[in-house]
C-alpha cells in the first residue's frame, strides 16, 4: 500500500497544478471582460481646443509656463529683502544699490498691457529697456499657445485689475500746448529724464570718475516714447501715483505726487512724442512688396496666367501651416486685412507704431520664418523705407478705388 500510494503522488500533484492552471485561466478571462480602461480625458478631443473654464486655463496655463521655464526670469512673488535667492543667474549677479533686474511677476503683465498686445508680444517679443540689450527669447508658441496664455495672464491679473482707476487719460489727436507745458513741468519735477526717454528728451547712462553708474535704474528703465502704444491708460495714471503697488518690482520711487499731478504727468507721456515724419508713401511700400513678395503672397485669380496656381500662392494657402493663411501683399486691402491663424481667426501684418509689427519683424529676420521665404533678404533701404512707414503710424488714404480701407485686425479687439 505505501508502494502504490507513492507511485500515486506524482499523478496527484500533476492533477492538482492542472486544476489549479484551469482555475487561473478563468479568472484572467473573467478579468479580462471585467475591465475597464480609464478613459483619457483629452481623448478624441481637437488639439486646437481652447480650455473652456477658469479652472481649466489655469491648469493649462500653468503647464505651460512650466514648459518653457517662464519662472526662470518673471518672479512670482516679490521678495521682502532684495535680492533673493534664486536657482539662476540673478543669485549672484545682482547689487544691493540697484532695483530688480527680473522680468515683471507674471500676475502684473495684464494689468498694464493691452490684450491685443499681449498676444502680439507673445508671438514677436522684442527689446522694451533701452540700456539694455535683454528681451524675451521668442519661445516659438503656437497659436493655441498664444490665446491659452494671453487668456491666462488676464485671468492672473483679473483681481488687480479691477482696482485700477478709471482711465481719465487719452493720447490726443492735437495736444494742448499748455497741458504739455505743465506735463513738461512736473517731468523735470520728478527727474523722470534720469531713467527714461521721452522722444527727444533722451536718457543717458552717467557714471561716475571710478566708473560707477551713478543712475542705474536707467539700466531697466523703459523708454517711453512709445508707452501710449503698449501701456494701458488707467494704468499709467495709477503706477505714476502709486509705484510701490503697481510696480513694485522696478526700482520705482515713490513720489510725493498728488492724484491731479499724476494724471497730468501721465498724459504728458502719453502725448509727449509728437507723430514720427511721414516720409514714405504707401505706395513705395506696396510697390516693395509687390516686387519681392509676388512668388507666394497673392490670392485666388480667375484667369491665373500658366505661372501661378489659380486657388493662390503658398502664402494664401495651408502650404506649411495647419490653416490657410490667406496672406495677399499685392493690394493694400489685403495687407491691411493681414492673415489668418491656427485658429482660423485674423491675424494683423501690420500694426501702426509698433516695433515688432508681423510684417517687420519676419522681413527683419526676428522671426522664423525670415522672409521672403527661401529667398535672399530684401536690401536694407527697402526694409528701412517699410519700417519707416509702419513706425509713422502705417498712414493710408481713406478710399482706395472708392473702397473704404480699413484699418488692420488685431485679435482681441472684439472686431
Amino acid at each position: 500500500m505505501t508502494r502504490a500510494a507513492n507511485i500515486d503522488r506524482p499523478k496527484a500533484a500533476v492533477f492538482l497544478m492542472l486544476i489549479a492552471g484551469l482555475g487561473l485561466a478563468i479568472t484572467g478571462v473573467l478579468l479580462t471582460f471585467a475591465y475597464k480602461p480609464a478613459q483619457d480625458p483629452n481623448a478624441g478631443r481637437d488639439p486646437q481646443a481652447l480650455p473652456t473654464d477658469g479652472a481649466e486655463l489655469e491648469a493649462e496655463g500653468a503647464r505651460l509656463v512650466a514648459a518653457h521655464n517662464c519662472n526662470f526670469c518673471h518672479r512670482t512673488s516679490r521678495p521682502d529683502k532684495h535680492p533673493e535667492i534664486r536657482d539662476n543667474c540673478q543669485q549672484c549677479h545682482q547689487f544691493e544699490n540697484r532695483p530688480e533686474n527680473l522680468a515683471p511677476p507674471l500676475v502684473h503683465i495684464a494689468e498694464r498691457r493691452p490684450e491685443s498686445w499681449l498676444r502680439r508680444f507673445l508671438r514677436y517679443p522684442y527689446k522694451l529697456r533701452e540700456h539694455s540689450a535683454d528681451r524675451m527669447p521668442d519661445l516659438g508658441l503656437s497659436d493655441r499657445d498664444v490665446e491659452v496664455l494671453t487668456r491666462y495672464l488676464l485671468q492672473l491679473a483679473g483681481p488687480r485689475n479691477a482696482q485700477l482707476p478709471a482711465p481719465r487719460i487719452a493720447r490726443d489727436e492735437s495736444p494742448s500746448s499748455d497741458k504739455l507745458a505743465q506735463g513738461k513741468q512736473l517731468w523735470d519735477q520728478f527727474n523722470c529724464n534720469q531713467c527714461h526717454s521721452l522722444g527727444a528728451q533722451r536718457s543717458e547712462l552717467v557714471r561716475n570718475a571710478d566708473g560707477a553708474l551713478t543712475n542705474p535704474a536707467a539700466i531697466f528703465a523703459p523708454d517711453l516714447t512709445l508707452a501710449w502704444t503698449r501701456v494701458k491708460p488707467q494704468f499709467a495714471q495709477a503706477a505714476i501715483l502709486e509705484p510701490e503697488k503697481w510696480l513694485p518690482w522696478s526700482g520705482m520711487p515713490k513720489q510725493n505726487i498728488t492724484v491731479d499731478q499724476a494724471d497730468k504727468l501721465a498724459w504728458y507721456v502719453f502725448n509727449a512724442a509728437p507723430e514720427p515724419r511721414r516720409t514714405v508713401d504707401y505706395q513705395r511700400v506696396l510697390g516693395i512688396l509687390s516686387a519681392r513678395c509676388n512668388g507666394c503672397h497673392y490670392g485666388p485669380q480667375q484667369n491665373a496666367p500658366p505661372s501661378t496656381n489659380p486657388q493662390g500662392g503658398a502664402g494664401w494657402l495651408a502650404t506649411w501651416s495647419k490653416h490657410p493663411r490667406k496672406l495677399d501683399l499685392m493690394s493694400l486691402a489685403g495687407l491691411m486685412r493681414g492673415a489668418t491663424d491656427d485658429l482660423g481667426r485674423p491675424r494683423p501684418t501690420v500694426v501702426p507704431y509698433a516695433e515688432n509689427s508681423p510684417l517687420l519683424m519676419h522681413l527683419k529676420g526676428l522671426k522664423q520664418p525670415a522672409m521672403p521665404f527661401g529667398g535672399d533678404p530684401l536690401p536694407p533701404d527697402e526694409i528701412a523705407d517699410i519700417e519707416t512707414w509702419v513706425l509713422s503710424g502705417a498712414p493710408l488714404p481713406k478710399k482706395v478705388g472708392g473702397i473704404d480701407v480699413a484699418p488692420p485686425i488685431e485679435m482681441g479687439n472684439g472686431k
